[in-house]
């Protein structure tokens, strides 16, 4: 009895399974056919840059149901806009309202390459196109530059359906800026983002809202900026004004810009140097307090240095509490430098430990750390590339704080090719002893001074020397 039962249930179970696979697997298949697009259309058919504007169509196919309509719309070879649009059903009339982008290099007047896929169930497709439909751009009166300073500077048109807007009678003791540019801005010179404005995103110059950030442009060739040009085909600035002699260039403070980095005061600027050129030195830098990183300056006189890099152009940062001067390419990068990454080093400085703290609390004479931010420059060592596969550097270690140093040597600041100290034979000082994993880690009961250390990658040598600053 029992077993007749178990027997039913399972001739049951099996039907029903057996039931539930066969729906499972099937699916209405229909014939193969040609989707039609009826009619289509832009409204308007002539448009600015930045608008929301609206697509409609007509498109049926009586065999087979429609499944999407596709549409790409191309400006100068830009794609400046997509849609997809659902299609149920052998027949629908679509609306779609959407916004078309406004990039750079969009021209006046241009004609607007629309393209249409018309696609059913079956994968069946039919394409076409919108034809008559023009892009056109937008101009302005007057434009601002609103510097990150809270600056703001007129922009004036140059000329009727112009793309260039200029600045009138500016004088800025700098070559480099950081702004966005606005169509608007507010009684107190706040930008009014209601209005197109300018700034930097996803690795660009485009339109932006509040989160964007500010563009920067620097022109290492000039001392002074005296006029501003923006240029809204192009999305980019031009600045010019008057330029550094880079036979004759002397530093002086007044012609740096102020920034700050991870709470410290810097003094900064960007110029065009040449290998062994001597620069001159005035007001705080003429003063012998001041260090300049010594892997790429001598010190020949109180008010004069001689450049030891290599041709190109250099940023140069003035720490004004450290009093001290650190130059590094705008993105310095392998093989032309080595980033030595870990904790207990700092850049040559004559200012003692409590100065430092007494400016900045929980601070030292040491900086390094391994949080290696590419945008804070006293969290690595920079060293200079002297000769092939060989490179020098020169710190204060360890720190005053903790006698203790622990760091690496790496191609690049995200751990590229690190250098394991174990690797390496020791030479000079013995300021260092290999730790765990590879660090490189200060000796027990070495002198707290200035070390200038040679590392040859070749060779697997290390020779490191007391330094005794100019």
């Amino acid at each position: 009895m029992n077993f007749i039962y178990k027997t039913i249930i399972c001739g049951i179970l099996a039907t029903f399974l057996f039931a539930s696979c066969e729906e499972k697997d099937e699916r209405t298949v229909f014939s193969h056919s040609t989707p039609v697009i009826e009619s289509a259309a832009i409204n308007p058919s002539a448009f600015v840059y930045g608008d929301s504007i609206t697509i409609t169509a007509k498109v049926s196919d009586p065999a087979t149901p429609l499944s999407t309509l596709e549409m790409k719309m191309i400006v100068n070879d830009v794609l400046v806009a997509t849609q997809s649009i659902r299609t149920a059903g052998n027949s629908a009339e679509v609306s779609r309202k959407f916004k078309v982008a406004n990039v750079a290099e969009l021209p006046e007047d241009a004609d607007v390459e629309i393209l249409l896929t018309l696609i059913n169930v079956e994968g069946d497709k039919t394409t076409g196109t919108i034809t008559g439909v023009k892009g056109k751009r937008t101009y302005f009166d007057k434009l601002y530059a609103v510097l990150d300073d809270g600056q703001v500077f007129t922009l004036t048109s140059q000329g009727a359906k112009t793309d260039k807007y200029q600045s009138e009678d500016i004088l800025l003791k700098s070559n480099s800026i950081r702004y966005k540019i606005a169509e608007k801005i507010a009684a107190d010179n706040q930008i009014d983002y209601s209005g197109h404005v300018w700034g930097y995103a996803g690795g660009t110059i485009q339109l932006v809202d509040e989160t964007g950030d500010y563009i920067t442009t620097t022109n290492s060739s000039l001392k002074t900026i005296e006029s501003i040009v923006f240029d809204t085909y192009l999305f980019n600035t031009t600045i010019s004004g008057e330029a550094f002699d880079p036979n004759a260039i002397t530093l002086n403070l007044d012609d740096f810009t102020d920034v700050t980095m991870d709470g410290e005061t810097y003094k900064k600027i960007t110029l065009p140097l040449t290998a062994n050129k001597k620069l001159g030195l005035e007001g705080d830098l003429a003063s012998l307090d001041v260090v300049f990183n010594p892997d790429y300056f001598d010190r020949t006189s109180a008010n004069e240095v001689k450049f030891l890099g290599t041709d190109g152009d250099w940023v140069i940062h003035y720490n004004i509490v450290r009093k001290m001067v650190i130059i590094n390419q705008p993105t310095p990068a392998f093989p032309d430098v080595l980033f030595a990454v870990g904790f207990g080093l700092g850049y040559p400085t004559k200012v003692t430990e409590d100065v430092i703290n007494t400016a900045y609390p929980d601070k030292h004479r040491t900086t390094t750390n391994w949080e290696r931010r590419a945008n804070c420059l006293l969290d690595y060592i920079l060293f200079r590339k002297i000769s092939d596969n060989v490179y020098q550097g020169t710190f204060y270690m360890p720190g005053d704080h903790d006698d203790y140093a622990s760091f690496k040597f790496f191609e690049g600041l995200n751990w590229e090719n690190e250098k394991g100290a174990n690797d390496y034979t020791f030479t000079g000082e013995a300021i260092i002893s290999p730790g765990g994993g590879g660090n490189w880690d200060s000796a027990a009961g070495m002198e707290h001074t200035h070390y200038r250390m040679t590392i040859d990658l070749a060779a697997k040598t290390v020779h490191t020397e007391k330094f005794t600053l100019p």
